[in-house]
């Protein structure tokens, strides 16, 4: 046997005595709860007439001062314990402490040695004969039955004791009976499984009748343990099952009239994981026929046992649900269906599609009842993830890594109802994995459509669980309160990792996929901070414009070096692109903190597209260097008075009238000034116009360029100091000087054919 699986069980029989020792514990407390406080004799009956008129007048003139020192007494105490009080010791800490200073650490170890020892000398006895077989098995079994019975009548010593020795007697029972079945032959397969199915009822009726736990916990284990402890690797399957049924059924029976979460858990574990490991149950295609009516009552078994203790358990709001056997069940017991039925066509879309709907109609029949409210919706949640991934299970996808995300979101969920600290822990670790491991999985050479289902998945899970951290901020640990911001950054980055992929196979350019991913995205965004009222995602949108001008000097490099923005399905997906940006300004106008700025930049990115795409058109038809410099300005100059001159703006603008006209129009008029500088080293190079001095598209545009700054400057000196307009005047009279020497150049040039 593999010593890290020793230890491994060494200490879970400690985790055992611990509960024992806990619930001894509450029934002493409850039984000093019960107990009457005692109440000596009122002296005050044997006070004389006199006296008590006496006692009276004191207490009352002393009431007031004694109820004042009182009060500072109180403070100061208070003050001087919070300062002097050390730090409680932590749980872990504590555990160790408690365990190695109390109990009978003897009989505690003693207790797991013996079982040990018997197991390893029941596989040694086969294969050495030392005394005859018979004696071997009958000394081992009434060795048992003593423990038993020992254990019986201690059952009421402090300390769990005779719940232990019961609990290991049991478990020998469950071992001589395996043993001689298994190796010796001396049982046929029908007397020992009566006779286990007898031990497992003696062991579960008196677990229940001595409401002892560790009892349950103890035999349980030990009957689990067996088949490991004796694994050859060469028994039959069949057996195998069949027993692990047995031991099941007791758990079972116990869960009916007891809501022991650990038991459950144990036997679950036992059952699923550690079974399965150790290679003692084998789910392999090739036995589907005698091994999936097993796996098929193992599972209903413990989704039975999972509503019964919601069912059972006292009503209590932290308690209502068992997450470790709700949601992982299925993320148990689903992959190994899927190892059974991989090699049969849409095998696993089948299993996918009968499990939601079992799910669904648990949920139908358990939702109008209090006490399993949250349980039905954690069935209708795990309903909702199986028929989500029966859809890419048809076109053979590998989803697992998407339901582990799924699944991770899940038990987030009802760890944040419960307020359970490590099973949140465990989701989230599940849920990061997932997002690493599903990217890897996929083709590496291209992501088919369902494949990017499952990214679809995978982000989906990542956004529910971001938004369940983020609205339950006080449960969080110091470090995971930066968890929601980055699943929230992961989800984006695996939605632009993907989305972009699908999109591109429409024949467009990759930024253009990237402003359409982008667009879409945050549509999709929009319509959940609809519904949710999500403010980390209201605010993240708030960076949807800058993301989406990033994107768009990416596609003026893809277009390069004549830039054409508008290319292909470029003109649409910018188009939409500034429409959403609209939208989201006008919506989220009172929300966000930065609207002022984004309305600035959203004029400011009207105009550098225009600015790209326009002189590309100019060089399309062959136009003069001339006509392209103004093509560059036109946009920038048609803005800035349209924003000037205008009596009213639109409804959804209107309100930022002077922003628009003080700094949108500042910043468009900072740009003409830049290519009035630009344009005055260009001599006039018109085809299709007759050169006249100042009565030419250059001369004019330059002319009309000064006087926009000049009306800005006009339109805006009570929102201008005195030095920045004087500064404004003296560029301004500066540049319409240049201009004039630049008109009388360019006329010079053209006429007596003088180089510029």
């Amino acid at each position: 046997m593999n010593t890290t699986a020793l230890f491994i069980i060494i200490l879970a029989y400690w985790v055992f005595l611990l509960h024992s020792k806990i619930n001894h514990l509450e029934k002493l407390v409850n039984e000093l709860r019960d107990k009457k406080r005692y109440v000596p004799l009122n002296e005050e009956e044997y006070v004389s007439t006199e006296e008590l008129t006496v006692k009276d007048a004191l207490q009352e003139a002393s009431d007031e001062t004694v109820a004042l020192e009182a009060d500072e007494l109180q403070s100061s105490v208070k003050t001087f314990q919070d300062s002097h009080t050390p730090p409680e010791p932590s749980k872990v800490v504590s555990f160790i402490s408690n365990y190695f200073t109390q109990g009978n650490l003897l009989v505690r170890i003693g207790g797991v040695i013996l079982f040990f020892g018997l197991a390893f000398l029941v596989k040694y006895a086969a294969e050495n004969s030392i005394i005859s077989i018979q004696m071997r098995l009958l000394s081992i079994a009434m060795i048992a039955v003593v423990l038993i019975i020992i254990g019986w009548r201690l059952r009421d010593r402090e300390g769990a004791y005779g719940e232990i020795l019961q609990g290991l007697g049991i478990a020998m029972l469950y071992l001589v009976i395996y043993g001689a079945s298994k190796f010796y032959a001396l049982l046929s397969l029908d007397i020992a499984f009566a006779l286990m199915l007898m031990v497992v009822l003696i062991g579960s009726v008196l677990a229940v009748m001595e409401n002892a736990l560790a009892l349950a916990l103890f035999s349980t284990a030990g009957g689990f343990l067996v088949p490991i402890l004796t694994s050859s690797g060469d028994s039959s399957h069949i057996m195998l099952f069949s027993y692990y049924v047995l031991l099941n059924l007791g758990v079972f029976i116990v869960a009916w009239y007891r809501s022991w979460r650990l038991l459950n858990v144990v036997g679950f574990l036992f059952t699923f994981v550690i079974a399965s490991v150790w290679g003692v149950l084998r789910y392999r295609s090739d036995l589907f026929s005698t091994t999936e009516p097993f796996l098929i009552l193992y599972f209903l078994m413990y989704l039975t046992i999972s509503i019964l203790f919601t069912m059972k358990h006292p009503f209590r709001p932290k308690n209502f649900v068992d997450g470790t056997l709700v949601f992982g069940l299925p993320l148990v017991a689903f992959p190994l269906q899927v190892n059974l039925v991989h090699t049969m066509e849409y095998g696993e879309s089948y299993s996918a599609i009968v499990l939601g709907t079992l799910y669904l109609m648990l949920f139908g029949l358990l939702r109008k009842k209090e006490r399993t409210h949250l349980l039905s919706q954690s069935f209708l949640a795990l309903s909702v993830v199986f028929y989500t991934i029966a859809i890419p299970y048809i076109f053979d996808a590998d989803v697992s890594a998407a339901l582990w995300s799924l699944e991770s979101a899940a038990i987030i969920w009802i760890a944040i109802k419960q307020e359970r600290a490590y099973a949140r822990y465990f989701g989230e670790f599940l849920l990061l994995l997932s997002m690493v491991v599903y990217p890897e999985s996929v083709n590496v050479y291209g992501i088919t459509p369902t494949e990017y289902l499952g990214y679809i998945i995978v982000i989906a899970a990542a956004l529910i669980a971001s938004y369940l951290l983020d609205t339950h901020p006080k449960q969080l640990a110091k470090p995971e309160r930066y968890l929601p911001k980055i699943l929230l950054a992961l989800s984006l980055i695996l939605w632009f990792t993907s989305t972009p992929e699908q999109l591109i196979k429409g024949e467009m350019l990759y930024s253009h996929t990237l402003l359409f991913s982008l667009t879409i995205g945050a549509l999709l965004l929009f319509v959940v901070t609809k519904w949710l009222n999500w403010k980390l995602l209201i605010h993240t949108l708030e960076g949807y414009l800058l993301l989406g001008m990033v994107f768009f000097f990416i596609m003026i490099a893809d277009t390069l070096p004549h830039p054409h923005p508008f290319e292909g399905f470029g003109a649409m997906a910018l188009g939409t692109f500034v429409f959403v940006n609209y939208i989201f300004l006008t919506h989220y106008d009172k929300v966000w903190k930065n609207t002022k700025q984004l309305h600035i930049l959203s004029l400011w990115s009207i105009a550098i597209i225009l600015m790209v795409e326009l002189p590309y058109h100019a060089r399309l038809l062959h136009m003069g260097e001339s006509i392209i410099l103004i093509a560059i300005i036109i946009a920038p100059l048609l803005l800035s008075i349209g924003l000037l001159i205008a009596k009213k703006y639109p409804s959804w603008v209107e309100t930022y009238r002077r922003e628009y006209q003080l700094w949108g129009v500042g910043g468009l008029v900072t740009v003409v000034m830049l290519w009035e500088l630009g344009a005055f080293r260009l001599a006039p190079d018109f085809t299709m116009f007759t050169y006249m001095p100042i009565f030419n598209p250059l001369d004019l545009t330059q002319i009309t360029g000064l006087g926009i700054i000049w009306y800005w400057i006009y339109r805006n000196a009570d929102a201008l100091s005195q030095q920045i307009k004087t500064v404004c005047y003296a560029l301004l009279a500066f540049m319409a000087t240049l201009l004039a020497t630049v008109i009388f150049a360019r006329a010079a040039h053209h006429f007596k054919d003088v180089d510029y």
